[in-house]
């Protein structure tokens, strides 16, 4: 009885020496990621932001390797928009900052759990931010470059995929915002950004919906769960001389919505908004 009571004190001292060797370098990691974050916001010289954030991905990513982290609510981190899914499964990490052409650079991952499982899939922006085409399905080593705000599951069938709803400041005349589906492999790396599930929009099935806009406007995209659907402002031009010119349009106070059906989402023009 002496000797189990001894090993388990031994136990208990082991636990409690490592979980304070990692509240210890995770305080470290807080400080050193955020101090990035506010040198990126006060440098002047866009080559340094660039270096800086790269830097900052790096200490990022390392702490994303803790499989705990999924957990952890990044509370000293308020420069790191942080998100989880609906059903808790995923939780996206992105973040941004401007440059002096009034372009953006971004940040991002992607970590899924399954079980007790957490795995993390960089999102990786290969030469600079773009606006992706509704043309083609994309991967997470060819991100575009976004802030995402809200993600939730989708089944279709026995098939099961997110929608992720983000922001991109494209540059000094356009944002854009995004509804973006996401599928993962069954060992939770991102497979694929970008699935022809949106339907009746007039044009050929697209993998994505970007609403490209002036950028001094304000644009609403959110997902209205009592009635299903995903719904934005309906975007027009100034004047109909500037059709097809992204930035002279914005809202003219009328919405459009995608609705939920059988995992599929249907188009439907001018709907009632009132309350969402």
């Amino acid at each position: 009885m002496d000797y189990l009571l001894k090993h388990i004190k031994i136990v208990l001292t082991c636990i409690i020496l490592l979980c304070s060797s990692l509240n210890a370098i995770g305080a470290e990691d807080y400080s050193q990621i955020q101090s990035l974050f506010d040198s990126i916001k006060e440098c002047r010289h866009d080559s340094l932001k660039i270096k800086m954030n790269e830097r900052l991905t790096q200490k990022i990513a390392l702490l994303l390797e803790n499989p705990s982290s999924f957990e952890m609510p990044f509370e000293e981190l308020q420069n790191l928009g942080k998100i989880y899914s609906d059903d808790k499964v995923v939780r996206i990490y992105s973040w941004a900052f401007p440059l002096e052409d009034k372009t953006y650079q971004y940040g991002g991952f992607i970590q899924y759990k399954q079980k007790n499982i957490v795995t993390t899939t960089p999102l990786i922006i290969e030469t600079e931010p773009i606006k992706p085409g509704e043309d083609k399905k994309l991967d997470s080593n060819h991100w575009y470059g976004a802030l995402y705000y809200k993600v939730f599951k989708v089944k279709k069938k026995k098939e099961i995929y997110y929608i992720a709803l983000g922001w991109s400041g494209l540059n000094a005349a356009t944002d854009f915002k995004i509804i973006e589906p996401i599928q993962f492999n069954k060992n939770g790396k991102v497979q694929s950004l970008g699935k022809m599930v949106f339907k009746e929009t007039g044009k050929k099935a697209p993998y994505r919906i970007v609403l490209e806009y002036n950028s001094e406007g304000k644009v609403a995209l959110d997902y209205d769960v009592q009635n299903s659907r995903i719904q934005f402002d309906h975007l027009t031009p100034i004047d109909p001389i500037y059709t097809g010119i992204r930035s002279y349009y914005g809202p003219d106070f009328t919405y459009d919505a995608f609705t939920l059906k059988k995992g599929d989402w249907y188009f439907t023009e001018n709907i009632d908004a009132r309350n969402r």
